[in-house]
């Protein structure tokens, strides 16, 4: 089995050389829908969290569906204090119901997550050390904090700190199927060193970390990402790889995205295989699938629908599961975004919990 991986690693580092990585951003079909690369409106070169100067300027402008300014010529908030400073965040709670056969269902009314991040440019456009960090629910997490260099005006980064791996599409939505079985989510930063080359139409990651969600150093355990991606305005394609050493047993995975347009729809598509190898010789391959549309109706307005397929062991029979979604994404006024969305799982009968109804209303407010 390893060596099919690890011909997958080769194949991969060859697509990095000749193109570059995903620009996964926590909405990465906006980048798709607008021909962006992630590092158009992120501080964070790979996506997510803090917002810049343009990437507030497009929320405002374009995502929005109406502006309120204080006076004419105002531009409001636009996540810089100063020009060494910049501030953000990101807030969102609501309601959610789970539904599963057999079971009373339940509800909550709660804080989903609440993040805070500074920016501090140390040296203009070369060095920048980035904190983010989540301030709810619960007690404080340390998400990313690291210092960015970005040489030869960003052409090149060097990261090195706490931060989110480069693996597939950056999707807001950790418990999908791709971001759940993969383990490369929001939840698991890791600490190590991550090399960038941004170019026009390619961008591509490599990164060397403890392979230890953020807990640091452990014998015999590490991990290599690397993403690639080829950008060109209506498409992009790309590959990433992932392998893990560790003493309790290895792990390689191998994702193939995608995006493109339609019309007024943007198309997410990712394809992930895992492998898991454990002491005593014997492995287990997960595939996990997702497709999603994205259709901006009217400005300010999208319509979100979703099919995801998980095999969650080759070697079982019968124990494949599927999550469809569609979600109703609104955002009135700048900075502000309502959510109402529901999602159906399929999977295994006599396990009611693969099988249940969500319901769920979110707020979601960013600056």
């Amino acid at each position: 089995m390893r060596s099919r991986f690890s011909r997958a690693w080769l194949g991969a580092a060859c697509a990095a050389a000749a193109f570059g990585a995903a620009p996964a951003a926590a909405e990465p079909y906006l980048a798709v829908a607008n021909g962006l690369k992630c590092v158009a409106c992120h501080t964070n070169p790979t996506g997510g969290g803090k917002r810049n100067e343009f990437g507030m300027t497009f929320a405002r402008t374009q995502l929005a569906a109406r502006t309120v300014l204080r006076e004419e010529g105002d531009t409001g908030w636009n996540s810089t204090v100063n020009r060494w400073l910049g501030i953000g965040g990101d807030y969102r709670g609501g309601y959610f119901e789970s539904d599963p056969p057999g079971p009373a269902e339940t509800s909550r009314t709660s804080v989903t997550k609440s993040t805070v991040y500074v920016e501090v440019r140390a040296v203009e456009d070369l060095l920048t050390f980035y904190f983010d960090e989540q301030v709810a629910p619960g007690n404080s997490v340390d998400r990313e904090y690291y210092a960015l260099v970005t040489p030869a005006n960003g052409k090149f980064t060097v990261k090195a700190g706490q931060f989110f791996l480069p693996f597939g599409l950056r999707l807001q939505d950790d418990r999908a199927f791709v971001r759940e079985r993969s383990g490369v989510n929001f939840a698991t930063p890791d600490d190590g060193i991550e090399l960038g080359l941004e170019l026009p139409k390619w961008s591509a990651q490599i990164a060397s970390t403890n392979g230890t969600a953020g807990a640091g150093s452990a014998p015999g355990k590490d991990q290599w990402s690397l993403s690639a991606a080829y950008v060109e305005p209506r498409w992009r394609v790309g590959t990433s790889v992932n392998s893990i050493d560790d003493p309790l047993g290895d792990r390689e995975m191998l994702a193939l995205f995608a995006g493109w347009r339609t019309g007024p729809i943007a198309w997410l598509a990712e394809l992930d295989f895992i492998e898991d190898e454990f002491p005593g010789g014997t492995s287990n391959d997960v595939y996990a699938t997702l497709l999603e549309g994205n259709w901006q109706f009217r400005k300010g307005h999208n319509l979100k629908v979703t099919y995801e397929f998980l095999d969650p062991s080759d070697a079982a029979s019968e124990d494949e599961q599927e999550r469809y979604s569609i979600v109703w994404e609104h955002a009135p006024i700048q900075l502000v975004q309502t959510r109402v969305g529901f999602r159906a799982y399929n999977g295994v009968p006599a396990l009611p919990f693969t099988n249940r109804n969500e319901l769920f209303a979110e707020l979601h407010v960013y600056f």
